[in-house]
């Protein structure tokens, strides 16, 4: 399991920086760059500001699965995140939704 920081707290999932979902995807598979790449288990916080109910979806966890599809980054092994810690960016503002996977290291 990869250690997870995420500043995406616009999405649901956002628990004070931590995942409440369990396991996410990184998707971009022809990234050459960070900005390539994308949180593919955002979803945006609802209009009440309610993160998902932590019981149904885990805790805010720190140590997440991450299924990469970044098939150029250094990590993606098998589609598998080898990172020992990634730093998932997102924006906080309305109606933002840009996430990227600022750990993306290209192997090319």
């Amino acid at each position: 399991m990869t250690i997870l920081k995420c500043s995406a707290t616009k999405c649901m999932y956002n628990e004070n920086e931590l995942c409440s979902r369990g396991d996410i995807e990184i998707t971009g598979a022809g990234a050459r760059n960070a900005d390539e790449t994308n949180c593919g288990s955002f979803r945006e916080r609802s209009a009440s500001g309610a993160a998902m109910n932590s019981e149904a979806h885990h805790c805010g966890c720190e140590k997440i699965n991450i299924d990469c599809k970044a098939q150029e980054c250094t990590y993606n092994e098998h589609c598998k995140c080898t990172a020992s810690a990634i730093d998932v960016s997102g924006c906080s503002t309305e109606g933002c939704n840009e996430t990227k996977c600022s750990t993306f290291s290209c192997k090319c």
